[in-house]
């Protein structure tokens, strides 16, 4: 596929990059202090960081050296299943809030009660996706919390192998490898599994479609973007930000275009296509089991959210509350909400643009989500609880180092990348990222928003990895 200079030119790298570089500095100063309840220097926090980077890079580099030759779907499993699986055993992490509704349900549904579900599903309809792929698994292996947790496992290692093959696809093995160890010892990504999330199911799917773009885009062959099209439809199912990859590939096609590439004009309109039946036709099955139409759908309570700024645009009990006042009607909640976002946007532009550096805070430079959930409530206080609960500081310092060097090497992919290297697949993944950045501007935000964003970029962290290899063999 021919591309023009404007097509593969770095603005849109960049811009990432900036953005990445940008939500470390600002959770330096909004967020870690906030977790840890300690005074740390500016220049501290670079030093820890710079540490921790160099640290996990040797470590990187000294395990492709023990374990590349090895590399195959047995390792993979291993290494992600293995501390994933001490996690969900040692830490007895008991549902609660959102999590536990989704566990109510699912163990309802795989009994055939499909109509006993909390009145909150009616009016965010995208919990019923995730709740009944968990009834399934409930119907085969019992309904217990922990067939629920060891499925989370299970999906990890699926994503895992998916994360793998796109890289090694894209990038080759070096890459892959690289990728494949950061994600297998990613400290939230294995304290979240003990978590009954939708965003487990959700990633699956989401980058199993994600694939298949890429795969449609590299050999410009239209059925692997129905394919990808018909899996980020089920994603959206799960929950609903799935729909910004195929607007992605609407603009991508777009730029593409303006270079007479016809082509990229009918893989974006055939994810397109696929999305749209596909999203359609799920949705009138929900429909059937549940009797509530799922793909009526609004971002009125989420605008609202998103900008309040006296929550710096999270959610609280405060809306929990409002939510109530209507009597869980859906269409009254999310009308009086989507009026109340746009006035605050129209009389107070001034009090939500001074929110938006703690927002990029939150949201893009907040890795804590696994470390809180999973310590949130628990069954019972054993000794390993005590110790992990007692020391949050080393808990939320290590996730977010861990974090940060990720985004660090997704930054160094923009900049140590070879010229003309996959431009297409860059600059789609980079109009991803920058999508979603401008939706949650507006949006409600949480640490945990970053899922689809951060695993976008990630499939660059091992070429960043590798790249940043060559360059040091060069001094």
């Amino acid at each position: 596929m021919k591309v023009s200079k404007k097509l593969y030119s770095k603005v849109f790298e960049y811009l990432v990059a900036i953005l990445l570089l940008s939500s470390i500095f600002l959770s330096y100063y909004y967020r870690i202090l906030l977790l840890v309840g300690k005074s740390f220097s500016i220049w501290l926090l670079i030093l820890l960081t710079l540490s921790a980077f160099c640290s996990i890079t040797l470590g990187l580099y000294k395990l492709k050296d023990l374990l590349f030759t090895k590399i195959n779907l047995f390792t993979i499993f291993f290494l992600i299943a293995l501390p994933r699986l001490l996690w969900v055993f040692l830490m007895p992490t008991k549902p609660v809030s959102d999590y536990f509704c989704f566990y109510s349900y699912a163990s309802k549904a795989s009994r055939g009660l499909f109509h006993a579900y909390d009145k909150t599903f009616v009016l965010f309809r995208f919990r019923f996706g995730y709740s009944l792929i968990l009834a399934s698994v409930f119907k085969i292996f019992g309904s217990s919390v922990l067939v629920a947790k060891l499925f989370n496992v299970f999906l990890s290692v699926i994503l895992g192998i998916i994360i793998f093959y796109t890289v090694n696809y894209l990038f080759g093995k070096d890459a892959a490898f690289y990728s494949i160890i950061l994600f297998a010892f990613w400290p939230s990504q294995i304290m979240y599994n003990s978590v009954l999330a939708s965003e487990h199911p959700f990633i699956v799917f989401f980058m199993l479609g994600l694939y298949f773009i890429i795969k449609g885009i590299k050999e410009e062959k239209i059925n692997f973007a129905l394919l990808g099209g018909f899996f980020i439809a089920i994603s959206n199912h799960i929950r609903p930000v799935g729909v910004l990859v195929i607007i992605a590939c609407l603009v991508w096609a777009v730029v593409c275009g303006l270079n007479r590439n016809l082509t990229a004009i009918k893989l974006a309109l055939s994810s397109l296509g696929a999305y749209i039946a596909a999203f359609y036709t799920i949705g009138y099955l929900i429909f059937c089991l549940t009797n509530v139409p799922v793909w009526q759908t609004s971002m009125g309570l989420n605008l609202m959210i998103g900008t309040d700024y006296t929550t710096y645009g999270m959610n609280n009990r405060k809306h929990s509350l409002f939510v109530e006042k209507f009597g869980y009607d859906f269409k009254k909640m999310h009308q009086e909400a989507m009026k109340i976002g746009i006035q605050r946007l129209k009389k107070q532009p001034d009090k939500f643009l001074s929110i938006i550096p703690r927002k990029i805070s939150i949201i893009w430079g907040d890795d804590s989500f696994g470390y809180f959930w999973s310590t949130f409530k628990v069954y019972k206080n054993t000794w390993f609880v005590k110790f992990v609960k007692s020391h949050p500081t080393i808990f939320y310092m290590l996730s977010q180092l861990y974090y940060y060097t990720i985004l660090l090497y997704i930054v160094f992919a923009s900049v140590f990348r070879k010229k003309n290297s996959n431009d297409e697949v860059i600059l789609l993944t980079s109009l991803i990222f920058l999508g979603y950045v401008a939706v949650h501007i507006f949006l409600e935000v949480q640490p945990r928003y970053h899922y689809p964003a951060i695993f976008t970029l990630f499939l660059l962290s091992g070429m960043g990895a590798e790249a940043l290899k060559k360059k040091l063999k060069k001094i």
